[in-house]
């Protein structure tokens, strides 16, 4: 059980961290089909990616 908390932390944290970035990294960057590219990494990518890593979480967690 330890091991799944460690991995939801770092996860978590890594979401933070992604979700940060966007605005403070790509706020130069224009805009990409109408909408600020900081915007598409940062509510969408950063999301998808942590939904994915998620599922990779868990795969790996109860199919060992």
């Amino acid at each position: 059980m330890h091991l799944i908390s460690t991995k939801s932390l770092l996860l978590t944290l890594s979401y933070f961290a992604l979700w940060c970035a966007g605005p403070l990294l790509l706020v130069d960057q224009g805009n990409w089909w109408g909408l600020p590219v900081w915007f598409w990494f940062s509510c969408l990518f950063a999301p998808l990616l942590l939904i994915f890593s998620l599922i990779l979480m868990i795969k790996s967690t109860y199919h060992d």
